[in-house]
């Protein structure tokens, strides 16, 4: 009798569930891979999303995200480095062609619904709301003191930049602990709506109702306070958001998205100052008026212009530990290198701050001073246009900085030219742009003043562009270990903080210590030191090396 065929291999191939022994079967389970979800990375470890909340900074041109520099962030997690799809974002979702659209105009429209009215609270409503405590309401003119001596106004409400000073820096500790607190929190989240989307609408409604609360005309120390917790209201909505562009946004996209991004954020932040400028000419609350309904509207209209984010209750549950905020704020240890180039930002944040803090009073109390010996009318009119012409003015030249810093970058290349040279050039340009106003500021006479403060508004603009552009090269490789790149590009952002805070302590030290003298007068000069130390702690980082 023909036995059948038994083919090789298949056939003959043993039942393994009776051929093999109990300790056989855990010895193979033991060998075998577990399909475990893998944790999603922390946003505080995402190099892209450090990098896109240091383009979005408040102080920053942003022209280093909307140029074409290539000095991308070392992402080891990038999918070009290993056999992924890069058309697959980190969250697992693969967008089609509307979905990447979507993204594209989804973040540049929320960089400006989010940017703007953070701006526009910085630089004109909080320091006028300031005034108005000190009884430099909107509407009402100022009497102006004659120094017999020499015939001219004494300097005017030199009184406001201590009190100024002691907000700017509560905020700026506050926002150093809301942003990583923020972002580990948001990182935890378990709901159908996923992690960010509830962060991002939460933070917008929070933001206007704290927002309609400092529009009132309150103590020093209550407004201190609620501008503390505005840090975090905001921190819930900025930093998600930037989060969202590292998760969301496949590597084949990125780049473009980023761009994008960056000339949003850059419109949004000329545009909030023209929004604050123009409306508190006339109604020291109507700036608080309309800043809260853009933030009402700000989360929300980004969770609808976005792709729905996918749920999040899948993600394994994380304990949160105190120690993941405090680790956020911990510089590398043993890296010079990024010592002294965290140390020149900081100076040129510096010396961007001693004009940008009091950018306000600047316009409003030292060009216009002398105005209101002749006429009564209020002074925030003429200082509301002028701030608004020196926001068109600044975008123009961070405009022509993004356009610029391309050619420039391939041209220094070209010439074996150092880096760093360009960038200490940038800040003896910027330097020279302060020189301007500070110069024409001497001849009060005619629009000298105006003028000045124009052509400092554009040459800075240029500078400050070119500055972040090119000087985003010198962070990228001052970075001591590409496996920590999130979080040592996250301790470089620290330094814009930092940079704020010591130019609203130094402002108000020399204006209140010549407030009969020199007032804020003295405010260019320093600044023109600062940002030259800027250069010169650059130029010694290239000769240390």
């Amino acid at each position: 009798m023909l036995e059948p065929y038994v083919r090789p291999g298949i056939d003959d191939r043993p039942d393994l569930d009776k051929a093999l022994s109990p300790e056989d079967k855990d010895a193979v389970a033991r060998l075998a891979i577990k399909d475990r979800r893998r944790p999603p990375e922390a946003s505080a470890d995402q190099p892209e999303a450090q990098a896109v909340r240091l383009a979005a900074a408040g102080s920053s041109a942003a022209a280093a995200a909307a140029a074409s520099v290539d000095a991308p962030a070392p992402d080891l997690s990038s999918a070009y480095l290993d056999m992924r799809d890069p058309m697959v974002a980190a969250n697992g979702q693969r967008p089609t062609t509307g979905q990447v659209s979507r993204l594209n105009w989804g973040f540049f429209a929320a960089s400006i619904l989010v940017g703007a009215p953070w701006i526009a609270l910085n630089t004109i409503a909080m320091p006028n709301a300031v005034a108005r405590l000190f009884g430099y309401d909107t509407a009402s003119a100022i009497s102006v003191t004659i120094n017999p001596s020499t015939g001219r106004p004494l300097p005017v409400a030199t009184d406001l930049v201590v009190p100024l000073a002691v907000l700017v820096v509560v905020g700026v500790v506050a926002s150093m602990f809301a942003m990583p607190l923020v972002s580990a929190l948001s990182d935890r989240t378990r709901i159908p709506l996923g992690r960010r989307t509830p962060w991002m609408v939460a933070g917008g409604v929070l933001c206007a109702l704290i927002t309609l609360v400092l529009g009132q005309n309150t103590g020093l120390v209550v407004l201190c306070f609620f501008w503390a917790l505005m840090q975090f209201a905001y921190a819930m909505i900025s930093v998600p958001l930037a989060s969202a562009i590292s998760e969301r946004v496949p590597d084949k996209f990125r780049p473009r998205i980023e761009r994008w991004h960056g000339i949003g954020v850059m419109l949004g932040q000329a545009l909030g100052v023209c929004m604050g400028a123009l409306g508190v000419m006339f109604d020291s609350f109507t700036p608080f008026a309309y800043t809260a309904v853009l933030f009402a509207v700000s989360g929300i209209l980004t969770v609808i212009m976005l792709p729905k984010e996918p749920s999040s209750q899948e993600q394994p549950h994380q304990r949160f530990e105190s120690s993941q905020v405090f680790d956020q704020l911990r510089p590398p240890a043993h890296a010079p290198a990024f010592a002294r180039v965290f140390a020149a930002r900081v100076c040129m944040m510096t010396g961007v701050g001693l004009t940008g803090v009091f950018l306000w009073y600047l316009v409003r109390f030292w060009v216009y001073g002398k105005a209101v010996v002749f006429t009564s009318a209020p002074l925030t009119i003429p200082a509301g246009l002028l701030i608004a012409g020196m926001a068109a003015a600044t975008l123009i030249g961070a405009a022509l900085a993004s356009w610029a810093a391309g050619p420039i970058s391939e041209k220094i290349e070209e010439r074996n030219i150092a880096t760093t040279a360009v960038v200490a050039a940038s800040c003896l340009l910027y330097a020279i742009g302060v020189a301007v106003a500070w110069g024409l500021g001497v001849w009060s006479t005619g629009t000298a003043r105006e003028n000045g403060m124009l052509l400092f508004a554009l040459i800075s603009g240029f500078a400050f562009g070119v500055y972040d552009a090119l000087g985003l090269e010198l962070v990228m490789n001052a970075l001591p270990d590409p496996r920590n790149a999130g979080h040592d590009l996250g301790i470089y952002a620290l330094s814009n903080s930092v940079g704020l805070a010591l130019a609203a302590i130094i402002g108000a030290l020399l204006v209140n210590a010549f407030e009969h003298s020199f007032g804020y007068y003295l405010l260019f000069p320093s600044a023109i030191v600062m940002v030259l130390l800027a250069g010169i702690v650059t130029l010694a980082a290239e000769s240390a090396q």
